[in-house]
């Protein structure tokens, strides 16, 4: 008799079954759930390790979550919707700068914060927008796991794109968590990125008199 059609046998170690009975039950566990669950189970054995007071810990799950929930809401908002309303009966045609609005974003590496401040410029063409739409756009687009860079870019994509200026740009600077308590451990390290479009782009004045306004406040 042949042995070409005999199978060894799978020996499954408790690991191998733990496994698969996993990812079974998590099939049945929304995100928040396993995060939870994993959070959950990661404090334990710190506290173990440590000898950690439980009483403090018990309800850091629901916290974590419920802080993640805050932290990414701008996940579901369109930050198109806060700049529909402008105003076109308006004759002013020079340069707006809306200065040293805060902002705190979530390193999409790390989810670790970075926290600075946005200086916005646009040139109107007959219409304007309420000062306040502005730092609520940016709010919207800083809540959600983003990269400095690409939230520099997004911000003036979206006000250009909505309103239609002659040109927008942003001045941001950000002190980033993910290099200053981790990793090179640099505390007092800030980056700064600059994101044109339209005229801001091409006429150099232009682009000069908004960063000169600017310049103070970085």
């Amino acid at each position: 008799m042949g042995n070409a059609s005999l199978k060894k046998p799978v020996n499954k170690t408790a690991d191998d079954i733990a496994g698969k009975w996993l990812k079974q039950v998590m099939k049945h566990m929304s995100g928040k759930e396993i995060i939870k669950a994993g959070i959950s189970l990661y404090i334990k054995e710190l506290a173990h390790a440590t000898k950690m007071d439980l009483e403090h810990i018990k309800e850091t799950p629901n916290r974590f979550v419920k802080a993640l929930d805050e932290l990414f809401e701008g996940c579901e908002v369109d930050p198109a919707l806060v700049l529909k309303r402008s105003f076109s009966e308006n004759k002013y045609d020079q340069l707006i700068i809306v200065r040293e609005i805060d902002f705190v974003s979530m390193c999409a590496h790390h989810l670790l914060p970075f926290i600075g401040k946005v200086h916005f410029g646009y040139l109107p063409d007959k219409k304007v927008v309420g000062l306040s739409k502005i730092p609520r756009m940016i709010e919207i687009l800083a809540h959600r796991p983003q990269i400095q860079e690409s939230l520099s870019q997004q911000i003036v994509e979206v006000f250009q794109e909505v309103v239609k200026p002659r040109g927008c740009a942003v001045v941001m600077s950000a002190n980033h968590m993910c290099m200053s308590i981790r990793g090179v451990k640099k505390a007092h390290a800030m980056t700064d990125t600059i994101a044109l479009e339209g005229t801001f782009k091409t006429n150099a004045s232009l682009k000069a008199e908004f960063l000169a306004q600017v310049a103070g406040s970085r």
